[in-house]
């Protein structure tokens, strides 16, 4: 059997204001998260014109997007995600649709799409890993996540990081609970978050930071908690720790199946990235490929 090919993924983030707005029209913004078609946000401006509505009500008269949509649409456009625990600006295929940055993690999600989630010999489960921290991994898996929900995928993002993690913090999740609490055996569903405004997404927070993570991913239960996600969700990402913090990435890209490695333009050392490629091939680990980013 093949391996699939290594390296077929490629894409570079560039530095952006992270709080630059990118349209405060709804019509927009409907469309930039393909929740309207061009022609559907066409007949619904007529529609507005025509009847003197909001251009948001007319969409929704016309059966094109529903109410809960629409105020979710309407929150984004006059920045209340905060308040309603929503993105906090980082995801920039959320928060700036329209900028460079974001149309290369889209460009990342096509790539990762047709040759590993769609891959005859991959998987629908990915671990994103990294040689040193700062490098970009979380900021990456999350704009991932976010950009495969956008496309209506349903997508679990999983913050497998139980020493430094931080997409409770890019989401503004609670993390009382979360992946830490599943491993010890403590299930609660209540721990998989919903994030308001981007429909198809869940995360699963690190939870509570405990004194073994190692420990606690050999236990088992990562194995049934990839098993049991598989079936539910299209798309699950692992956000990992850094490999120089511990070997806790081998674990989790195991169970994975396939890796994606992140490096930072002004920060990753090349021997460091050699080794990180060294150990996920000696863990069976398939490296789906390469991406290089500019955010930390």
């Amino acid at each position: 059997m093949n391996d699939v090919p290594e390296n077929s993924v490629r894409a570079t983030t560039r530095p952006v204001d992270y709080h630059a707005p990118s349209s405060n029209r709804i019509g927009e913004m409907l469309r930039q998260v393909h929740l309207l078609t061009d022609e559907q946000a066409q007949r619904a401006e007529r529609h507005a014109e025509e009847h003197g509505m909001r251009f948001g009500d007319a969409a929704v008269a016309l059966g094109f997007i529903d109410q809960a949509t629409l105020q979710r649409a309407l929150a984004t456009q006059f920045d209340l995600r905060g308040a309603q625990g929503g993105v906090t600006g980082e995801p920039l295929a959320f928060t700036a649709p329209q900028s460079q940055a974001a149309e290369d993690y889209r460009s990342i999600r096509n790539a990762l799409a047709l040759r590993w989630f769609k891959h005859p010999q991959g998987a629908n489960t990915l671990a994103v890993v990294s040689p040193q921290r700062g490098d970009g991994r979380s900021v990456m898996a999350a704009n991932l996540a976010v950009c495969f929900a956008q496309v209506g995928f349903n997508t679990l993002l999983v913050d497998a990081d139980m020493r430094n993690p931080r997409q409770h913090q890019l989401f503004n999740l609670d993390d009382r609970v979360g992946l830490s609490g599943y491993l010890a055996g403590r299930i609660d569903q209540n721990a998989f978050s919903e994030v308001p405004g981007i429909p198809s997404l869940t995360v699963l927070p690190a939870g509570g930071i405990p004194p073994n993570p190692q420990e606690l991913l050999l236990r088992g239960g990562l194995g049934r908690l990839v098993e049991e996600t598989r079936t539910r969700y299209e798309m699950v990402i692992f956000d990992t720790p850094a490999a120089e913090v511990g070997s806790d990435y081998q674990l989790i890209g195991a169970e994975a199946v396939g890796a994606l490695i992140v490096t930072h333009r002004e920060q990753t050392r090349t021997r460091g990235a050699k080794r990180l490629v060294e150990s996920c091939r000696g863990f069976g680990i398939r490296i789906v490929g390469s991406a290089m980013s500019a955010a930390r």
